[in-house]
């Protein structure tokens, strides 16, 4: 498989595309929720060909650039102090830190407050960074559990069975399922409301059925959790302010 990053010029715009050649016998554009286009193409295509291509759906292109690169513009950058808003299952909490002399940062949820008690014996950057690992390692202690649950509860709905399910740092996707039956899901989504988390669980569970994106699929989805399209539209919404 052949990856390249190209440019072309859009009206007035210089976006960049990454060629990716496959075996497969169609050609596919997507935009990732970064702004990121990728063109998936067989191995007989040639870059003119690609460009001609492109060119008939810059119109499309041009939209999803927009809204990748406003959404994003609105992106959350953490300061790590006190009174910052964490969100945790959809809910804003206050953060609150609590200089403590501990071996190790150690994290508590009560009422409205998510609190981070950490030594005090570390640099700005340092004490930054340690508050970060700390509530990153919390969220993903929660998610696993939530996670758990849910997949439990849909597995039985759809009478599915996942390999395996593994809780990652994906940048660009809150799931993904291979072909082997393995799960893996972002775990930033702790942030977001449950029937958000459901959602993404339900969509990956209903590929271990079917491997694709046809009507059946989203079928066999909107099955299990009528009025599905709300929650995707929610993702694409407001998915960048899940965030640490």
């Amino acid at each position: 498989m052949d990856h390249k990053k190209h440019y072309i010029e859009i009206k007035d715009d210089r976006i960049a595309y990454t060629v990716i050649k496959t075996k497969r016998r169609t050609i596919g554009i997507t935009v990732d929720r970064n702004g990121e286009v990728t063109v998936a193409v067989p191995v007989y295509i040639n870059e003119k060909q690609i460009r001609e291509i492109i060119q008939k759906k810059t119109d499309w292109i041009v939209k999803k650039v927009s809204e990748a690169r406003e959404r994003n513009s609105n992106t959350i950058f953490r300061e790590f102090v006190n009174g910052e808003k964490l969100l945790y299952l959809g809910k804003e909490y206050t953060l609150a830190i609590v200089e403590k002399d501990l071996s190790k940062a150690e994290v508590h949820m009560q009422d409205d407050a998510i609190s981070v008690y950490i030594t005090q014996k570390l640099s700005e950057e340092s004490r930054k960074q340690a508050i970060k690992e700390a509530l990153i390692k919390w969220y993903r202690q929660h998610f696993t559990e939530i996670v758990k649950e849910r997949i439990e509860k849909y597995s039985l709905q759809l009478k599915v069975a996942p390999c395996k399910v593994v809780i990652k740092n994906q940048k660009t996707r809150w799931g993904s399922c291979s072909k082997k039956g393995n799960i893996n899901l972002n775990w930033r989504l702790v942030m977001a409301p449950i029937d958000i988390i459901d959602y993404v669980v339900v969509h990956e569970l209903c590929h271990l059925r079917i491997m694709n994106h046809s009507k059946d699929f989203w079928n066999l989805v909107e099955s299990i959790l009528p009025g599905y399209h709300e929650k995707r539209n929610w993702l694409k919404e407001y998915g960048n302010r899940l965030e640490l």
